[in-house]
């Protein structure tokens, strides 16, 4: 079971790596806030619905529409 004090870790742990990256704005920084958030979530979260802590792998890209289409073509 997790404790109240495992869960104010989980959550200082967080608040401090947003801090941060609200600071700095250096996606490493940002990254490891979201790294934190995720770890956060998992302490409440069953562990077969637990958060994956590093990114997917993805072969897929995300090209921007705006620039890939022109004006008023959806």
């Amino acid at each position: 079971m997790i404790t109240t004090e495992d869960q104010i870790a989980a959550w200082n742990r967080y608040a401090e790596a947003k801090r941060r990256a609200d600071k700095t704005l250096v996606m490493e920084d940002g990254l490891a806030a979201i790294r934190a958030w995720k770890e956060f979530n998992n302490v409440f979260l069953p562990e077969d619905r637990h958060f994956p802590l590093d990114a997917i792998p993805s072969n897929t890209a995300v090209f921007p529409v705006h620039k890939t289409r022109p004006p008023g073509v959806r």
